[in-house]
């Protein structure tokens, strides 16, 4: 009974306000959406503001020399009419150094900040004068190239749900601290056989203006195919980053990932895939005192409008609920949801009850005599928006590039535009594409997009993430969020 009464409570949730879609509003004590978010509990989080202010930060993640890694780039775009001034800061375990490009009004520069490096790790943090601006994380990588996202402010709090150091994997955890004081952080990890909280991880001090990498091997946690960090910093602020390669146990390929800066109710991805040869997981992280209840709710091809109805015309959206028992990880593998149709999805994972999760998304797939692993931290629910930016631009002819998941119960279009030396230009074919309630559409690029960023803009709220190709002649796709636009009000 009690079982079904949950089941019940959950299909509630599905169906309210959205009917099929969970929006419960997870947020009520902050009280704050949109641009407002920007400067409260959320503002860590991937996003960007159209409000005007004299300045923005962002700060990347970072990479690591001696990886293998050939070059790193960040890529600064200005899409607005204007000059647009950045201060590129780069952080190490060294003293600070700095260098300061113009961008020119719709286009975009590319600033390399290894700088020939053979060790440490190098963290780039960018401060634009204006707002017009944004900034993503580039590595040209042999082993599959990594598009990053940067965030836009600091936190006190970070975690990394998903984390992997099986068959010689390995796995740095880069904490930087941008500030002219030192930050004192605790940092504890979770594997398969439970929480660890080694003493020299607690009073960690990160000095001023540096960044400190930890290779999680070091600290004792090799070999784990589970690995969830969580880092709070007593005193200052810090960004927490992570930088993975993987080897093999399943997994294949690079990573450079932002953390996620507090746990949430609710996460949307829209690139997900299940298939015979693909292995899809979400890593839920509950660093809660009690356990959680989670709910996953899949949208896509094969469910009808992305909102099925039995014959007793009660919503059958494919679902499953997952305990999550307090401070541990659950993987949870996709093939195994109930009616869940093969190929590409969309989802959304909501906290039914119990503390609030994070939660990360895997994706391993075997395609042409190879295989590829691509990891992504979820769309957060409090920003989800009807203009969404794509600073590093699209690639001409990519297929299955960009997934849009319209997030209501409405109806509705969008349009895709990328910026040139003209402005900003509707792509062919792009404009006022039909958006069916909770629908996701995956879209083919045209061959000839501009180079410059692209800009998605709906008459609903969505969400979007790219997949973005590795090169080198390599199979498979990392996958990378959009920038939502928290609209001024």
């Amino acid at each position: 009974m009690m079982r079904l009464l949950r089941r019940a409570a959950g299909f509630a949730l599905v169906i309210v306000g959205v009917a099929g879609i969970v929006l419960v509003d997870r947020y009520e004590a902050d009280g704050v959406e949109g641009a407002a978010a920007a400067s409260g509990t959320l503002s860590a989080f991937p996003q960007v503001s159209d409000a005007r202010r004299i300045s923005s930060s962002w700060f990347c993640p970072g990479a690591a020399a001696g990886d293998g890694v050939t070059s790193a780039f960040v890529n600064i775009s200005n899409p607005g009419d204007q000059d647009l001034v950045a201060s590129v800061t780069f952080l190490s375990a060294d003293s600070p150094e700095q260098s300061t490009v113009t961008v020119k009004p719709r286009s975009r520069e590319q600033i390399e900040f290894l700088r020939g490096r053979t060790v440490g790790v190098v963290v780039p943090q960018v401060e634009l004068i204006g707002s017009t601006g944004s900034v993503e994380q580039q590595l040209d990588f042999p082993g599959g190239d990594v598009t990053s996202q940067c965030v836009p402010d600091t936190s006190s709090t970070w975690f990394l749900a998903d984390g992997f150091t099986a068959e010689g994997s390995s796995q740095r955890v880069v904490i930087t601290n941008p500030y002219p004081d030192a930050a004192v952080v605790n940092m504890t990890y979770v594997t398969t056989e439970g929480s660890r909280e080694p003493a020299n991880l607690q009073g960690l001090i990160i000095p001023p203006a540096t960044a400190k990498s930890l290779s999680m091997a070091d600290l004792g946690a090799q070999n784990e195919r589970r690995l969830s960090v969580s880092v709070v910093a007593t005193t200052g602020r810090v960004v927490v980053s992570r930088i993975q390669h993987y080897l093999g146990a399943g997994r294949l390929g690079y990573s450079t990932t932002a953390g996620t800066p507090r746990a949430l109710g609710q996460w949307w991805f829209t690139s997900g895939r299940t298939g015979p040869s693909v292995l899809e997981q979400l890593v839920v992280h509950n660093p809660g005192d009690t356990r959680s209840l989670v709910q996953l709710t899949f949208f896509g091809e094969g469910i009808t409008n992305g909102l099925p109805v039995d014959e007793n015309n009660v919503a059958a959206t494919p679902t499953r609920e997952i305990e999550v028992p307090a401070g541990e990880t659950v993987d949870i593998d996709t093939n195994e949801v109930a009616d869940l149709p093969k190929g590409d999805h969309a989802m959304v994972v909501s906290v039914l009850e119990g503390p609030d999760v994070v939660v990360e998304h895997v994706l391993s797939q075997q395609t042409g005599g190879s295989s590829f692993t691509a990891v992504t931290n979820g769309l957060v629910d409090g920003l989800l928006s009807p203009v969404w930016r794509l600073p590093s631009g699209l690639v001409g002819g990519a297929l299955n590039a960009v997934a849009v998941l319209n997030t209501t119960a409405t109806d509705g279009t969008f349009t895709v535009s990328a910026f040139g030396p003209g402005g900003k230009v509707a792509l062919p074919g792009l404009e006022n594409v039909p958006l069916g309630p909770a629908s996701v559409v995956s879209l083919n690029v045209p061959p000839d997009v501009p180079p410059g960023e692209v800009i998605i803009e709906a008459t609903v709220p969505v969400a979007v993430q790219r997949r973005m190709a590795r090169n080198h002649g390599l199979v498979g796709f990392s996958i990378v969020g959009g920038l939502p636009v928290q609209v001024s009000r």
